[in-house]
This record gives structure tokens, sequence and C-alpha cells, in this order.
């Protein structure tokens, strides 16, 4: 049998990257189509994962609608040439409507409640909705929700081991505090009107915790001047080793933030929009720490910095959580099979 994953973000790369090899494995026949957004080619190619580029997005709203009606066209050829039986994505709206044209299976997976636009555009034409049990909103009959989160597809304990070379390409000693902020590029359809650190606190920030231990910056954007001697200059697929390993993360992204929970990492997500999962993750398992005020931010940071056992403390309620949770790799397996 045959299965398509549709891949639009870096981050979904990481969501199929295990489930591809695995069913490989058991020999299914599996593809991948990949827009042409940061990171995501050169990621697909860093985990030697063979894909069809199907281009850019677009930027504008005008270039967005004219982009979906070429990327639809690309790959319902590309379907009619390889005949797949399933098209499995995150937000996959190519793949739901060629999958409704064609009478394939769409498994359209999402776990972003404010991403109306995207939900209209697949929900009518997909076969089924997988979301999170956490997930706040009702999509209808199509909807199945599951226990667990799209980061445990490739940070589940199953599917995650550190890779302790990681410290020597940071420059880092071991055992040594090493501390990560992230940046996002404020340019996505749900970051309008939102905000997250600005750029007195960035340098506050930093200067907090210089005296704590090494300090990089992984950012969507390019940095600013007085930044740059702190970026990222690792290999983009040994991003969540580096992170397993970090002291302390301020992140602007949601799920850069959610990762390092996910991973024991005590966290601080300063953005004024909100998602279900980070809700639920600070408030019902106290493991980031959701900050929209500046001056909030400052002060949290300085109690982590000043916490006895943080990682210990953070590692045991991470441990305690994950077991509740479903390998979601293993989920997605078993789905594409029944």
């Amino acid at each position: 049998m045959s299965i398509l994953f549709d891949v639009n973000h870096a981050g979904h790369v990481h969501f199929v990257k295990n489930a591809y090899r695995k069913l490989t494995r058991e020999g299914y026949d599996c593809l991948i189509v990949a827009s042409d957004k940061p990171l995501v080619y050169k990621l697909l190619k860093e985990y030697k994962l063979p894909y069809y580029p199907m281009g850019s997005i677009g930027k504008s709203l005008i270039a967005k609608v004219f982009k979906l009606v070429v990327h639809d066209i690309k790959l319902l050829f590309y379907c009619l040439k390889h005949k797949p039986k399933v098209v499995l994505g995150i937000v996959s709206i190519r793949g739901s409507h060629i999958s409704w044209l064609l009478r394939l299976r769409s498994i359209v997976f999402t776990d972003t409640e404010h991403a109306t636009k995207q939900i209209a555009l697949f929900k009518p034409f997909t076969t089924e909705i997988h979301t999170p049990n956490w997930f706040v909103k009702n999509l209808g009959p199509k909807q199945v929700r599951y226990s667990g989160f799209h980061e445990l597809a490739y940070l589940h304990p199953d599917n995650f081991t550190q890779r302790s070379e990681v410290i020597s390409m940071l420059g880092v000693e071991s055992g040594q505090n090493y501390f990560i902020l992230r940046f996002v590029a404020w340019d996505a359809t749900h970051d309008k009107n939102q905000y997250g650190i600005n750029l007195k606190t960035k340098r506050k920030i930093l200067k907090m915790l210089l005296p704590y231990g090494q300090v990089f910056i992984t950012s969507e954007y390019d940095l600013e001047e007085e930044f740059k001697q702190y970026e990222f200059n690792i290999p983009s697929s040994y991003l969540h080793d580096a992170l397993s390993y970090t002291s302390i993360l301020v992140s602007e992204g949601a799920t850069t933030a959610c990762e390092a929970a996910l991973l024991g990492v005590p966290t601080l997500y300063v953005n004024s929009l909100s998602l279900g999962y980070i809700t639920h993750l600070e408030q019902q398992h106290d493991l980031l720490y959701h900050l929209t005020d500046q001056d909030a931010v400052l002060s949290k940071l300085n109690a982590l910095l000043n916490s006895p056992n943080l990682k210990g403390e953070w590692k045991e309620k991470r441990d305690k959580f994950v077991k509740t949770q479903q390998d979601t790799t293993a989920y997605i397996v078993d789905l594409v099979k029944t």
C-alpha cells in the first residue's frame, strides 16, 4: 500500500519521519511531498528522506491563494502517477482537496484551535481529523481525539535518545549550563496582531543569562547584528538534542516551548497568543510558564535561575506526565494500517 505524507513546515518533517521509516521497513511504499518553507528541504535532506518539492506557498494572501491552486494541480498529477491509498499530514489542505477529488482516505492532524482559516479549507474535504484530547474545539463527526501531542511523534522516549555529541558541537563544556532563546518572525497568518519579546527585554534577558552560562539563539528571521554572535551553528537535525540539554528555554514560538517542556526543560513561553496545548502543559502539569508582560518575563527568569535542583524537578514532572501519553508515531502507524 502506498502512503503519502504531506509536509508544510519544518515541524512536520519531525512529525512524519519516524512513521515514514517504520512503515517503509514494514514494506509500505511511503512518499513525501513538501513545501519550500524555512528548513523543510534542509531537514529532509539531513534525515535522508526522499521528497517531491512542491515549491513556495507564497507570502501575501493573493499569492497564497494562487499557490494553493498551483499546489492542488501539482499534487493531483503526482497522485495520479503514484496512486497513494492514504494521504496524511498536519493541516494538509491540498492533501484533503486531492483526496476528496480522487476518493482517497485523507487523515489530517491539527492542534491549533485558532487556525480557523486553515481548518475551514480542509474540514469539508478530509475523511478524518485527529486532534489531541486537550484540543478545545469541537470539529464535528470527523474529529477523532487521542491522548498525545504532535511533538511526541519524535520526542516520546520510545522515539528520542539524546545525542551527546551536540555538546561538543556547541562548544560547551560537559556539565556546563547553557540557555536557548527562540525568536519568531511574526509573519504567519495566526501571528497577525500578536507580540512576544521586545528588543529591550531581549537585551535584558541576554545580560541576565550570560553570567550563568553560554547563550544560543535560534531565530526565524535574520537576527539583529548585536545578537548574531549567539546564533546557533549546528545542523538543524540536532536542534532537539541541543534543546534536551539546555538549562532554561525562553521562546516566542509555541512549538519550541512545547518541545522543551516535553523534554523536561524549564520553559518560558512569551507570546500574546494562547493555545490549548500551552494551557494544558502550564495549568495541568506545571511544565512551562506562559507570559506576556515583559517585566514578568524577567522576574520569572530570575526566579528560575535561583531555583535549586531546577532541571531535576522538571525532569521528574515531565517523566510522570509522558507516562500518561500515547506514542504519537505508534498512533500514526496503527492509524494508516486500519
